[in-house]
């Protein structure tokens, strides 16, 4: 996939504008509990996401290495619980929320079972879990389990390491506390030692957002197709990161951002929308609780812009969003064409793009569907997005579709939304950015045809144009009036034609006008000079249903030439028209077969061509 895509993605703009908006907020100090966490630029802010599709989106500095410190505490109980299994690690932490600070004593009375896995004291207990294996130590094992979740080689930082280990004397009380309720089986001075050096490991704000996307994915690195954690274990660790996650911030974050989250004091937030994706923010300036300021801000924003909250409540399909692509080389509107147009289109038809999508559009559907679009528009002018089997959009996929919509306007290329009466607020928003239908003498907007085939046919019609103007291989050079470009008139002598066009009567039809109506009786046929008609019937609700728009060269009446019964269809003029009706009783019977052979041979290429496109449809 063309990575150009992932830079012009109306996510990757969103997170730049809101780095940008960031950048001048600047409350919150530098961790200093921890000596060397002291040398970190305040200015620093890196955001990154990636999706459960795998797709990664960064910004600032989202390259930074930093040390984890508590956001580590999520990934190591995952370990502890693939190590000893569910019942033994909850016979050793809770999961209840402390609501107190991350290095409080919160401990069950009794028991001295730490309150759950996301404090110093749970953590802890935690890492005491983590067993080796007999050719790896329990660190070793540590760094490779992070190393599946981020799909790189972890390594520690020493000298963040030696620091903690130098003044972490109240971590190194709780440990011999755990010890002596003998929640630790494990000398307490190798646990927080351990522990240490886990706070230790180096990541990258697009480390956190992969090990989200990890949890988001149900374990799935979903960029090695590695599993990161066992599946059953999953709901466990995303439920104490929802309600413990943030330390004594936990209600408030549920409450207004709505993701389970992990921060830590080196300035690092990891968030997770399960099924979409994950996300990974960067700022060493800290609240008062311990939190990133703008990591915080960060998420509250992405939280709220696009409706993220865990608890908002969305209707979903189980069918894929992405219900058919396909461009229009060999699948075209339903306006019949001429040979010499056909011909353009089957040279040009590929800058045409439908997508016909379904089910409920929520952000990570929107987002992907973004991507593919934006990743072929380098092949591609002009877009139809068919929304008739979309049955809900939400704030989120509205704001990816408008900005996407804005992107490719500035391209110089056109989109368009096609069959959205239904989608009021999707509209609404599109027709509040000015992006809605232009005025008269202008290209049409977005949203200006009803459906896709008008869509696809307005496209069609600008490269028949645009061949006929550059004068091409393809561009249409005979006379609509010259009866010889007719395929019913195909190998006839120019006295045959001349007698065909003195049998018939030229006729003019003024705009919306009915030519013929469905059960009229069969005598004639027209043939198009001038103007265009559409060939319909009733659906049976009131509404027409378009079958086929036919203009200059074309000919329409003819297949009763056949039987010559009542026709099967409406005919209106759509446009005013002007037509040669030739009567069937006034051919003469030479050239009545001459066209019926070539009625036959023009069915057979028809219905060769379906049939190919019914197999590339599969």
């Amino acid at each position: 996939m063309d990575k150009r895509a992932f830079q012009f993605s109306p996510v990757q703009r969103y997170l730049d504008r809101i780095h940008e908006e960031l950048l001048d907020r600047n409350d919150g100090a530098v961790a200093d509990y921890i000596p060397e966490l002291t040398r970190a630029d305040p200015s620093w802010l890196g955001i990154a996401m990636v999706t459960v599709d795998g797709h990664v989106y960064q910004v600032g500095d989202s390259r930074q290495s930093f040390t984890i410190q508590s956001i580590s505490k999520a990934i190591t109980y995952g370990l502890a619980l693939e190590d000893r299994g569910l019942d033994q690690v909850l016979s050793k932490v809770g999961v209840e929320p402390s609501g107190e600070a991350f290095n409080s004593i919160s401990l069950e009375p009794g028991t001295g079972r730490p309150m759950n896995p996301m404090i110093n004291a749970g953590a802890i207990a935690t890492t005491g879990l983590i067993e080796g294996k007999p050719d790896t130590m329990p660190m070793q094992r540590i760094l490779e389990t992070f190393g599946r979740y981020t799909g790189r080689p972890m390594e520690i930082d020493e000298t963040v390491y030696r620091s903690e280990s130098d003044t972490g004397h109240r971590n190194r009380a709780i440990a011999h506390l755990l010890y002596g309720h003998g929640i630790l089986d494990r000398a307490p001075e190798e646990v927080v030692d351990l522990y240490f050096r886990q706070c230790s490991i180096l990541v990258t704000a697009r480390d956190l957002a992969m090990m989200g996307a990890c949890l988001a994915n149900n374990g799935v690195n979903p960029v090695t197709g590695v599993v990161a954690l066992q599946s059953r274990y999953v709901e466990k660790v995303l439920s104490v990161m929802s309600t413990c996650g943030m330390y004594d911030f936990s209600g408030g974050w549920i409450y207004n951002v709505g993701m389970p989250a992990k921060s830590g004091v080196g300035g690092g937030i990891m968030a997770v929308l399960p099924g979409q994706f994950g996300l990974g923010v960067f700022s060493p300036r800290l609240d008062a609780k311990g939190n990133s300021v703008r990591g915080i801000e960060a998420c509250k924003r992405l939280s709220k812009d696009f409706s993220l909250h865990l608890f908002h409540v969305a209707r979903s399909t189980s069918a894929t969003v992405m219900r058919q692509v396909y461009d229009c080389s060999k699948r075209t509107s339903r306006r019949r064409r001429s040979a010499a147009e056909l011909a353009v289109l089957a040279a040009q038809g590929h800058r045409i793009r439908v997508y016909e999508l379904q089910g409920e559009l929520l952000f990570g559907s929107a987002e992907s569907v973004g991507v593919e679009i934006l990743s072929e528009l380098s092949v591609s002018d002009y877009l139809v997005i068919d929304l008739k089997r979309v049955i809900g959009t939400d704030r989120a996929s509205i704001l990816v579709l408008s900005e996407l919509a804005s992107r490719i306007a500035t391209e110089g290329k056109h989109l368009f939304f096609t069959d959205c009466k239904n989608l009021y607020r999707f509209r609404k928003h599109l027709l509040g950015e000015s992006v809605g239908p232009q005025g008269p003498g202008q290209e049409p907007g977005p949203l200006h045809f009803e459906d896709a085939d008008h869509a696809v046919e307005w496209c069609e019609n600008q490269l028949i144009a645009e061949a006929e103007t550059t004068g091409s291989e393809n561009a249409i050079g005979a006379s609509v009036q010259d009866l010889g470009a007719q395929y019913l008139c195909s190998g006839m002598t120019r006295a045959e034609l001349e007698e065909l066009r003195a049998s018939g009567e030229e006729r003019t039809f003024p705009a919306g006008s009915r030519i013929f109506r469905a059960g009229d009786a069969a005598e004639s046929m027209f043939f198009i000079f001038g103007g265009e008609v559409e060939v319909w019937i009733d659906s049976g609700s009131g509404h027409h249903l378009r079958l086929s728009t036919l203009g200059p060269g074309m000919v329409f009446g003819e297949v009763a030439f056949m039987n010559q019964k009542r026709r099967t269809a409406n005919v209106s003029a759509a446009t005013e028209t002007q037509c040669l009706e030739l009567r069937f009783e006034s051919i003469r019977e030479a050239l009545r077969i001459k066209m019926l052979m070539n009625m036959a041979s023009h069915f057979a290429s028809k219905i060769e061509r379906d049939t190919l496109l019914i197999q590339q449809l599969g």
